[in-house]
Parts: structure tokens; C-alpha cells; sequence
């Protein structure tokens, strides 16, 4: 094997695609943020400074002659108490020329460590581990375009890119920019593969260039994602909403409804004309009567019904539903639609959920196929 020579992923040819920053500690690690290092100020009393950095369809892009690759990273899976007890591994995928080439596992590494209390974070450590080389061997001979598509679980830091040949840039791409915002079901950190993302996959057979603004947990309509979006470059803008704040119980009807109106307003004073497109939950049995908060029990992730006398304007996801519908009926925006969430993963799935909240791999996959063919002459009309 030619000796490969590493090069501090910042200082070479290789695009990072995905995220907005990046920050790099003493030891030459970079993390790269999905969100601008600006918004960090804002988040307040919230896991964002945790997700912003599991690098959800980020991936890298160049290209090469070259037959061996390697990326030395260093990975952080995640683990919850009573309900992640092993950190899932961290797996890369490779794509060439378009196809889908490899996936490597990442071996070594440390964890992020939550203890919860329900929707609430009572204990976080970060225990880091050992980094590693992960390869890629064996492509095909000749120039290609290459993509390395980084695990949405866990923190990931990478140091140097190494290859037996010269790493160059891509020209930009032509594709249209997708942009989507959503939920843990949005970020699918329960993927085996990066390339299981769903909207990762809805994007790739769509021929779309999709950045991933799921957020676990975090999907509260905050303004700095608001206004995130609407700076960001985009030809069609897909927002998920609903379920974090059921989960959460972090708003009730009267505020939910204004919240919704003042992100899209948010948005719409920058893009006035971009389609949007706002999607409801997905299916989770234990919401679909009792409101928020989700609750974890010695069965996992549970519910409990709301005595009468607290249950004014309190969210179950059926009310979202026709909330978020009813928005896009009354806002008389000709540029934005609706789509039911139950459309993308119904009650019929739930074989493929196996916490009844989060789909696994095959039920994300599920979801992007399904995206594809509900809203596929949906977007090759709107998006120009």
C-alpha cells in the first residue's frame, strides 16, 4: 500500500458540506456545528450545544484519483440511562460518482452520557476515547467525485484526511439546496448509516442537496433557527414540527399557534416566494391522546393522562396536526403546503419503532422512500 500522507482536514482541498462552523480544541479536532457559532449565545437551558454538533448530512467533498482513503477521527456515540444503555457505533459511509461504496465503523471512541428525567437532562458527561484511522480501500481506478458522509449518533471530531493521490476541489454543485428542520426524528441518530437519514435519503433520489437541521429534542421553533433559515441559500425549505414540543410540554395551544406564525413570518421577510413545506408528526402511540411531557418509565418512554383541571390548550399530536393544517389553510401564502406526518410513518409501522417514539434504520429509510413518492411532482413543479 502507497504511504498516505495526513493532512489537517482544514487545510486541505476537501469541502465540508452540512454545516454552518466549526470549532477546533488544542489538540487539532474539529467539531463542526450545524448551527452559526452566533445562535450558541441564545440557547439557553437546552441540549443544543450537545446536537448542533452530531454532524447529521454533513459529508465531505472532493475529489481524487485515489484508491485509499483515510480520515482520522474521533467519535462520542450516545448513551441514556434506562434507555440507550450501549452507545450505538458510529458508522461512515462512502459514496463515488454518486454510488454507494462502502461503510466503515468507527471502533474506538468514548460516549456522551445523559442521565434524564423525562424531558429533562439531569446529568451529562463527555467521555472521550481513543482516536482512530477509519479506511477506505479498494475504489475504483481513475478521477471521481467523492463523498464521506459523517454518523448522525454521536459527536464527531475529525483531525486529517489523508489519500495515494491528490485531493482536489469539486466544482460547486448545481443541485437545488434543500433545506429541513425538525426533531429527532429529523436528525435519526437511531441510524445504522448515515446514508439511512431520511431526509439524507429522500435527497439523493430526488437529486437535491439537502442540509439537515434536526435537532434531538429541540425543535421548539426558536428564532435564531428562524432566522438561520432564512440567511441560508435555499430552494425549497422543509420544516417538521410539532412533536419536541409535545415531548417537552414546552408550549400549549395559545402560544404554539404564534410561535408557528412568527417562524414562518421570520423567514418569509427574507424568502418571500421559497416553498415551504410544513409536515406534522409522524405516529407516537403514547401521544396521540395523553399531551406532553414524555416520561421515561422502567418500560421505556411513556406518558400519563392530564387531570381536567390542568388540560386546557395541553398538546397531544392529533391537535397539532390540525393546527399546523389549519395555518397553512388561513395564512393565504400560495408558496406554502402542508403535509400530514402520518402519511410519512402511520400506525401500520410501528413494527419498525421500536421505543414508539423514534423509527429504527429500515423505518427512516421507509420514510425517505415514502417522501420521494408522495412529494416527488410536488417538487419538480415548485422548486425552480
Amino acid at each position: 500500500m502507497a504511504t498516505l500522507t495526513p493532512i489537517p482536514l482544514l487545510e486541505s482541498q476537501v469541502e465540508v458540506v452540512g454545516p454552518y462552523d466549526h470549532q477546533v480544541n488544542d489538540d487539532g479536532w474539529v467539531a463542526f456545528s450545524r448551527l452559526p457559532l452566533w445562535t450558541w449565545q441564545q440557547f439557553g437551558v437546552s441540549g443544543l450545544h450537545r446536537w448542533t454538533r452530531f454532524p447529521s448530512g454533513v459529508r465531505l467533498r472532493f475529489r481524487s484519483a485515489a484508491t485509499t482513503l483515510a480520515l482520522e477521527v474521533h467519535v462520542m456515540p450516545l448513551t441514556i440511562a434506562r434507555v440507550i444503555e450501549e452507545p450505538a457505533t458510529a458508522r461512515f459511509d462512502l459514496v463515488v460518482d454518486g454510488v454507494e461504496a462502502a461503510t466503515v465503523p468507527a471502533t474506538k471512541g468514548g460516549q456522551i452520557r445523559l442521565e434524564m428525567d423525562g424531558p429533562l437532562v439531569t446529568s451529562e458527561q463527555f467521555i472521550r476515547g481513543e482516536g482512530e484511522e477509519i479506511t477506505f480501500t479498494n475504489l475504483k481506478s481513475g478521477m471521481k467525485e467523492i463523498e464521506i458522509w459523517l454518523p448522525a449518533g454521536a459527536l464527531v471530531e475529525v483531525r486529517n484526511i489523508s489519500a495515494d493521490d491528490a485531493l482536489l476541489a469539486l466544482t460547486p454543485s448545481t443541485k437545488k439546496k434543500w433545506v429541513h428542520y425538525g426533531s429527532s426524528i429529523s436528525q435519526c441518530a437511531e441510524t445504522e448509516r448515515p446514508l439511512d437519514i431520511w431526509s439524507v435519503h429522500a435527497s439523493r433520489l430526488l437529486g437535491l442537496d439537502i442540509r439537515n437541521l434536526g435537532l434531538a429534542g429541540e425543535a421548539h421553533l426558536d428564532g435564531f433557527v428562524a432566522r438561520t433559515i432564512a440567511a441560508t441559500p435555499a430552494d425549497f425549505i422543509s420544516l417538521k414540527l410539532g412533536i419536541n414540543v409535545v415531548n417537552g410540554d414546552s408550549m400549549r395551544e395559545r402560544s404554539f399557534i404564534p410561535a408557528v406564525h412568527n417562524f414562518l413570518d421570520i423567514i418569509r421577510e427574507k424568502k418571500p416566494t421559497t416553498p415551504i413545506l410544513l409536515i406534522s408528526p409522524i405516529i407516537c402511540p403514547f401521544h396521540e391522546v395523553n399531551p406532553g411531557p414524555t416520561l421515561i418509565g422502567d418500560a421505556g418512554l411513556t406518558s400519563m393522562e392530564r387531570p381536567q383541571v390542568l388540560a386546557a390548550g395541553a398538546l397531544n399530536l392529533p391537535k397539532i396536526r390540525a393546527i399546523l393544517e389549519t395555518i397553512v389553510n388561513e395564512r393565504g401564502d400560495t408558496n406554502l403546503y402542508f403535509m400530514s406526518g402520518l402519511e410519512l410513518f402511520n400506525e401500520g409501522d410501528l413494527g419498525m419503532m421500536p421505543d414508539l417514539l423514534h423509527p429504527n434504520s429500515a423505518g427512516y429509510r421507509l420514510m425517505g422512500e415514502r417522501f420521494v413518492a408522495l412529494q416527488k411532482d410536488f417538487i419538480a413543479r415548485v422548486v425552480r
